[in-house]
């Protein structure tokens, strides 16, 4: 469950980033809805919310969290992105940030490509593409420089993967 789509109409849950902060991370309810989540085993995603709730969820939460379709902030300083000390602690919880597709979280403009997602085909040895030595004209850059390597490299590989937002993102 989504923590951010239940507070759109009047931010009783949570801060979302949109507005001035109310809560700064969880309302009181808000840590309630989010303590009986983890009781009946539901997935928490962080998708939408502000760093402030990330920072509190990450820590109050008894079982991993999701962002379902978030970016490296980083790379892209979108309010949707997750900002490096979110993806460290994202790590040390055993959660999961799933790069998000949409231009304006991936590159901060209205376009984008895959390789600002996950870079050069071919340059992820072991994840079933056939990997070649790079050339001179494409060597692996030592500096992440899509949202994929970035999370890969901060919070580490297992705790990164592919999101998307269901609204028609092309």
């Amino acid at each position: 469950l989504m923590l951010s789509p239940l507070c759109r109409a009047d931010n009783w849950l949570v801060d979302t980033g949109n507005d001035p902060p109310l809560h700064h991370g969880l309302s009181s309810f808000g840590k309630m809805v989010l303590a009986e989540m983890n009781r009946l085993g539901m997935i928490v995603d962080l998708a939408h919310v502000s760093v402030e709730t990330m920072k509190m969820v990450l820590n109050l939460s008894k079982a991993p969290v999701i962002f379902s379709h978030s970016s490296a902030f980083s790379l892209c300083q979108n309010h949707r992105n997750v900002p490096d000390d979110v993806l460290k602690i994202v790590a040390s919880k055993d959660s999961l940030v799933m790069v998000n597709f949409y231009n304006n979280y991936v590159t901060c403009t209205d376009t984008a490509t895959l390789a600002d997602v996950a870079g050069e085909a071919g340059a992820w040895p072991g994840c079933g593409v056939a990997v070649s030595p790079p050339s001179p004209a494409h060597p692996i850059p030592s500096v992440p420089t899509d949202h994929m390597d970035h999370v890969k490299k901060v919070a580490g590989a297992q705790y990164v993967g592919f999101g998307g937002d269901y609204d028609g993102v092309t």
